[in-house]
């Protein structure tokens, strides 16, 4: 039986996300799919719209058979931890076959030849990348210059697009864990990744939370949507109601993605916004030393006394991103090291992580029918210990395995902090959600 691999973050699943499971496993004829999806916590350095599980759950509804967890060390990092890690996973599951990621290239000659030249890095695009930094260049920046001056115009278009950079990561993961997975890309269709508004049909991820955050009731006010009255309205709202208060993702999104989305809301789990940690991060950014701020991932010497300076000059969390973003310092940069300061994650950790293999256990967040008999042929052949209950990650022999789990656990342990009814705060929750069964 052929599986077909993906990683994805699904936040929220949208009809590009459907479409590109069902061309996926149409091209590599693939019998059952696994799906590597994000933590709480994505590459942007935001939280997921809803939870995980959540986000599991779109993912068995539209196609895929088995999804496994991209632990939060490695969903909130660069595209090289978060290709890497996710590459390692499927690759540990023993039973994947090929893996499926959209690219704006569409072609993977052009990828792999690009993936190539960067896993190879000639003497030449070294030197040029040392001068860029040392001209004060951020590392992507930096990258992308020394591309230009060595690879010719078709080569460099493939690797500067969004997708298409962790496409190639992808690439590169497969052939430093010297991989079997055979690598097939689709190209994307519908907006761009960055993409704000929303369109009739195909419309980003980003664009569908820009429409729920625009619309969503902030505290003691109305909510921005016809047809309702008073602040509680969506909360307390049906899928009908739902839909009706958000017709323009009807066109966007799968029926079952806005069931749960709605599910979701109704029972005070979402929707969850980068600014509802606001406070805790000014509060840690004001309170953190020195020595905390220079252990976070990405962070530069001096960079963390800009980030102490917008912790006190600002009020919000935009503010601080605007005010620390720069061209050497970009905003997605600015997002993961703010994250991590949130959920304690270090350089040093991160490290440990990478030079031990990435992912140190393979955890199971939900299944269907096929995606059992999957896992069972996966216990089989496996060569990272499979988790499906969350507390029997304490019988797993490597202390950085644990390590790692109970990173998850704290991570989940801030995330259950924005949800809207108080006494879904609690902490704990990491080691009571099941895996889902669909």
């Amino acid at each position: 039986m052929s599986v077909l691999g993906i990683v994805a973050e699904y936040n929220p699943l949208h009809s590009g996300h459907a479409w590109h499971i069902r061309k996926s496993l149409e091209l590599t004829g693939a019998a059952a799919s696994v799906c590597v999806l994000s933590s709480q916590f994505v590459q942007r350095g935001e939280p997921g719209i809803v939870s995980k599980h959540a986000r599991a759950r779109m993912a068995l509804l539209n196609g895929i058979d088995l999804v496994i967890e991209l632990p939060g060390a490695f969903s909130c990092a660069s595209a090289e931890y978060f290709a890497s890690a996710a590459v390692r996973l499927l690759d540990s599951l023993g039973v994947v076959d090929c893996i499926s990621f959209g690219s704006e290239a569409g072609s993977l000659d052009l990828l792999q030849k690009a993936a190539n030249f960067l896993a190879d890095e000639s003497p030449e695009f070294k030197e040029a990348l040392r001068k860029n930094l040392g001209d004060g260049l951020s590392f992507p920046a930096a990258r992308q210059a020394a591309l230009r001056s060595c690879l010719d115009d078709q080569t460099f278009q493939v690797a500067s697009s969004p997708n298409n950079i962790l496409a190639i990561e992808y690439l590169k993961a497969i052939r430093r864990f010297n991989s079997r997975i055979k690598p097939v890309t689709i190209p994307r269709i519908g907006q761009g990744y960055n993409e704000k508004t929303l369109g009739s049909s195909f419309s980003s991820a980003t664009a569908i939370r820009s429409c729920i955050r625009a619309r969503w009731p902030a505290p003691d006010k109305e909510p921005a949507c016809a047809g309702f009255s008073g602040k509680k309205a969506l909360q307390d709202a049906d899928l009908d109601s739902f839909c009706a208060a958000f017709p323009d993702l009807t066109g966007n999104m799968p029926e079952g993605s806005l069931g749960i989305l709605a599910d979701e809301f109704r029972a005070g789990r979402g929707p969850v916004f980068p600014e509802d940690f606001e406070k805790i991060l000014l509060y840690r950014l004001r309170t953190a030393t020195v020595q905390e701020l220079k252990a976070l991932p990405y962070m530069e010497e001096g960079l963390h006394n800009r980030l102490r300076q917008a912790s006190l000059d600002c009020t919000t969390l935009d503010e601080v991103l605007y005010y620390c973003t720069t061209s050497r310092y970009p905003r997605s940069r600015i997002s993961r090291i703010l994250c991590a300061l949130l959920l304690g994650m270090t350089d040093s950790f991160l490290a440990e992580l990478k030079e031990n293999g990435y992912a140190q256990y393979i955890r199971v967040l939900g299944f269907n029918e096929k995606g059992r008999k999957l896992l069972a042929a996966a216990r089989k052949k496996a060569t990272l210990p499979i988790l499906t209950k969350p507390a029997s990650y304490r019988k797993l022999a490597s202390p950085l395995a644990r390590k790692m789990f109970e990173h998850e656990i704290r991570i989940t342990d801030v995330y259950c902090l924005a949800f809207k009814k108080p006494e879904l705060n609690r902490g704990g929750q990491e080691l009571t959600t099941p895996p889902v069964m669909v």
